[in-house]
């Protein structure tokens, strides 16, 4: 069992990502900087060279006729996303690059409605897109919210890890795996899956509502594909609290209203760097993952500082970046990268189950009956 967090200091870090605000923000003065700083404790700077461009870590992210006009334009992101992840990823870009972000943050559903508005309406500001369901991915493509667009780096993204459109991509994996509250459960701690179901957790049990987004559907599809639909039925048995969203979830399991949790990793690691006695469980079975897709606009192509903020995305440094957060990377040739003290499987290890574009179409509808009849949920 890995220890937990212990030096990191947060500053300004919120105990848990905020997964239903909105937020737009231009990082500057005391923010930024307190930003750039944690961004730097969970990942050392990379080398970064001027010179012809932008390299990052060896990395050609930039030619100097981009860069240059990067430099003088600021990329729009939208992104369904954590809030407090994706300042994070803008502060470190903004540190690798020098180049502004102006981030709009939105649940993925909120996101999509005003993405396709603006888009029906000739009026998107977005230069490129993070969201949190290859669905919808699929539906800003056929609108032509996403339009063609290759990174540098797309070829280093394994076959079976991207997505099935040249209009998007996978950015990195939202993971889903397992905490406890280590001030409530002190003897006996949590390894696997199956301790989701001990009857000494009755009435101590969270889990988050399938209907809450991707990564949820994809932990329901590696448990029921893994342990059979009865595995649920068995979670529901020791009365398992459904929670509506992610982050009060993690909140609950902070404040010791439960005492374990099937769990988003990301929120949960940033909650326990925030000083929540949350310890995380990467068990044997192995985790559940699902995309974050991100794409470049019609006005991404026209803005240099959107194209340079997609093509370090997918570099090197974007992606380890990435993973020290705690999430999965979509590259597999970054070397492995810790999030904190722990070391979450590669996308190209079989402990990684990760739920592709096809299987979310063909199993999600199904999934949610079979999860909604098991723990009798409504919402």
């Amino acid at each position: 069992m890995p220890e937990p967090v212990r030096h990191l200091n947060r500053r300004g870090l919120l105990a848990v990502l905020g997964a239903g605000l909105l937020g737009t923000v231009t990082a500057c003065g005391d923010l930024e900087d307190t930003k750039a700083r944690t961004a730097a404790e969970l990942l050392a700077k990379p080398a970064i060279d001027t010179s012809d461009g932008l390299r990052v870590d060896g990395e050609l992210i930039a030619d100097q006729k981009l860069y240059q006009a990067a430099r003088k334009d600021t990329a729009v992101l939208y992104s369904g996303t954590g809030q407090e992840a994706e300042e994070l990823t803008v502060a470190r870009f903004e540190a690798d690059t020098g180049i502004r972000v102006r981030l709009t943050r939105l649940p993925t559903n909120k996101l999509a409605e005003r993405a396709l508005s603006e888009q029906g309406a000739g009026r998107l500001k977005a230069g490129v897109i993070r969201i949190t369901d290859p669905l919808v991915a699929r539906e800003f493509a056929e609108a032509g919210v996403y339009v063609p667009y290759r990174t540098p780096f797309h070829d280093r993204l394994p076959r079976g890890t991207a997505l099935t459109s040249d209009r998007y991509w996978a950015g990195y994996y939202i993971v889903n795996a397992m905490g406890y509250n280590s001030a409530v459960i002190t003897d006996d701690p949590p390894t696997g899956w199956q301790d989701l179901t001990d009857p000494r957790h009755k009435g101590k049990l969270g889990v988050v509502a399938i209907t809450t987004g991707g990564s949820v559907k994809a932990l329901a599809r590696f448990q029921i594909e893994e342990f059979g639909a009865g595995y649920l039925r068995a979670q529901a048995r020791n009365r398992a609290r459904v929670f509506d969203s992610t982050s009060t979830e993690v909140d609950a399991l902070a404040r010791g209203e439960i005492a374990i949790a099937s769990l988003s990793f990301n929120n949960a690691f940033a909650a326990q760097a925030a000083g929540a006695p949350i310890k995380l469980v990467v068990p044997e079975e192995g985790v559940a993952g699902a995309p974050t897709p991100l794409g470049v606009t019609e006005q991404g192509l026209k803005s240099p500082a959107a194209r340079v903020f997609a093509n370090w995305s997918v570099s090197r440094e974007g992606q380890r970046f990435a993973a020290s957060q705690g999430f999965i990377a979509a590259r597999t040739d970054i070397g492995r990268t810790r999030a904190g003290a722990y070391q979450l499987p590669t996308a190209d290890s079989p402990r990684a189950h990760l739920l592709t574009e096809d299987q979310m179409e063909r199993h999600s509808k199904a999934d949610e009956r079979v999860w909604r009849k098991a723990f009798d949920h409504l919402g």
